[in-house]
């Protein structure tokens, strides 16, 4: 589909910004974890992936909007283990599946939140 190449690269650009981010040892990085606002980070950098992968996965294939949904969740929730895995060998950084649980969370906002942007973007009135 036309354009679907660009929106991947947007979802692979953020992915390596969450990445180079999750790289950055314990000690050096600020602690946000006052009243839970390390979640809540995590849920924001999250449904950005989650807004990008819907994005992404509907340029390239022709599915009903719950699948790409659906899609995109797994994508990004996939990514988040993958970075809470990255973590543990990074020093001063640990596995915390409560960021997980946050990261999926925002992906689903994020996606649900593309998709309905989407139409209301695309109507002509």
């Amino acid at each position: 589909m036309v354009g679907a190449p660009r929106f991947w690269t947007f979802a692979a650009g953020w992915a390596a910004l969450i990445f180079a981010l999750s790289s950055v040892p314990g000690r050096k990085f600020p602690d946000l974890k006052v009243l839970s606002y390390d979640k809540v980070l995590h849920g924001g950098v999250y449904a950005v992936l989650g807004a990008l992968c819907f994005l992404a996965i509907r340029k390239t294939w022709s599915l009903r909007t719950s699948w790409l949904i659906g899609a995109s969740v797994v994508a990004a929730t996939l990514y988040g283990v993958s970075d809470e895995l990255h973590q543990s060998f990074v020093p001063g950084r640990s596995v915390d599946m409560f960021d997980v649980l946050a990261d999926c969370i925002g992906s689903l906002v994020g996606s649900a939140a593309a998709a309905v942007a989407l139409p209301l973007a695309e109507d002509p009135r």
